[in-house]
């Protein structure tokens, strides 16, 4: 069967239904979210910072984000005020980038030669793939340090120790959240972080949906042009390699398939693998850390087991989508399974198809490391889909033609 007609037959398959609302495309200026986008500038402006960088942008996703926390999200009121400060540390992020921008005109001529891109839903094992990559010397995964706060600039070693310091509280504080479900094993603050924050800096993230209960940002969000929050994705990528000269990025977000195009329209050299592994696990993580999350922010947020296996198959049936029109070159495919059997025969794979030489200790690293995380898994209870209501034999039917087609 070809490519178009998989993701045509995987669409018909689909028929999940639509009822989250869709909001249309207006500005904050005298729209419903107004107040609450301009309570956020309020706030931002009176902490301090760039004046001189002028309006920040991506206010209408933002408003939307705002309107669906405030009306879906149903948070507490300590919850409320936690996600607008988490939201007012984006947009403060935003204007510090693009005062860094202007003043140094010259990041925007680095160059981001060849990027790889890694993606696979949460509990597929992209984020192994992401650290075990990250032990070749020739490729540079961005810690999560650096993609916290990407305009940080040059600074002293006591700043350096704190942007660390704090990079370190927030992997802390979010393992803390799944501690013992075998989610956040590898976050830390000199690990490799995923790129979902630089897209969060420009409201398009679709992290936010684990983290609270936005159905209708969410709705938006799934056909969303992304190409201008990628090309803000990169001019934060280019002030990280401004501040860190390194190699070639090895980048990560669970979420980026269904984006491809507009991904590939911004880095048109990048590469991209997707690792899969059968839905009915990712869901279950899906829905164990959506459930993680908002119990910290919500009064009773909603059972997340029926919205992740929708989201999750019409997140596939999307990616399958944006493939179609793609050159196979472009894409590799990894499983799970293989990726645990043979983590050094999958890495050398990936360095393969990107066209970097394996080196002679990689093999060796590479194992060891995925055999001790391996142990740490093993120790961990793991999200079942009986906990958020979901039967693992319909997920595996409601699944088929996917997990016939990536044998997982």
């Amino acid at each position: 069967m070809s490519r178009r007609g998989d993701h045509a037959v995987l669409a018909r398959e689909s028929a999940v239904p639509r009822n989250e609302p869709v909001w249309p495309d207006v500005a904050p200026g005298g729209a419903p979210d107004a107040p609450a986008v301009e309570e956020l500038l309020t706030r931002v402006r009176a902490g301090g910072g760039p004046d001189g960088a002028g309006e920040p942008r991506f206010l209408p996703a933002l408003g939307r984000l705002l309107r669906s926390l405030d009306t879906e999200a149903g948070l507490h009121a300590e919850g409320r005020r936690a996600a607008h400060t988490e939201l007012a540390a984006a947009l403060h992020r935003q204007r510090r980038t693009i005062q860094l921008l202007r003043d140094r005109p010259e990041i925007a001529r680095i160059d981001i030669r060849a990027p790889l891109f890694l993606t696979g839903l949460p509990g597929s094992g992209a984020a192994l793939l992401h650290n075990a990559l990250a032990e070749h010397p020739g490729l540079d995964a961005p810690t999560l340090a650096e993609l916290h706060d990407p305009a940080g600039g040059p600074a002293s070693p006591r700043r350096r120790r704190e942007a660390l310091e704090r990079a370190g509280e927030l992997a802390r504080d979010t393992a803390r959240t799944t501690a013992g479900r075998g989610s956040g094993l590898l976050l830390g603050a000199t690990r490799p972080g995923g790129c979902h924050r630089l897209l969060g800096n420009a409201f398009h993230g679709m992290a936010a949906t684990l983290s609270w209960h936005v159905p209708g940002y969410a709705a938006w969000l799934e056909t969303a042009d992304m190409t201008e929050a990628y090309t803000f994705h990169r001019a934060q990528l280019q002030a990280v390699a401004w501040r860190v000269p390194a190699g070639r990025p090895v980048l990560r977000d669970s979420f980026h398939a269904r984006y491809l195009p507009q991904l590939l329209r911004v880095y048109p050299d990048a590469k991209v693998v997707q690792v899969h592994r059968d839905p009915a696990d990712t869901v279950a993580a899906c829905a164990g850390i959506a459930t993680a999350l908002r119990g910290r922010t919500a009064r009773r947020p909603p059972r997340a087991g029926q919205e992740w296996a929708d989201r999750v198959e019409r997140h596939l049936v999307a990616a399958e989508r944006a493939r179609s029109s793609l050159s196979q070159d472009r894409l590799l495919d990894l499983r799970f399974e293989d990726l645990v059997a043979d983590p050094a025969g999958q890495v050398r794979a990936v360095l393969a198809f990107a066209g970097v030489t394996a080196t002679p200790l990689l093999d060796r690293v590479v194992a060891a490391f995925v055999a001790g995380t391996a142990r740490e898994a093993r120790r961990s209870r793991l999200f079942q889909p009986a906990e958020f209501g979901l039967s693992r034999r319909e997920l595996t039917g409601r699944f088929s033609l996917y997990r016939a087609r990536y044998r997982v």
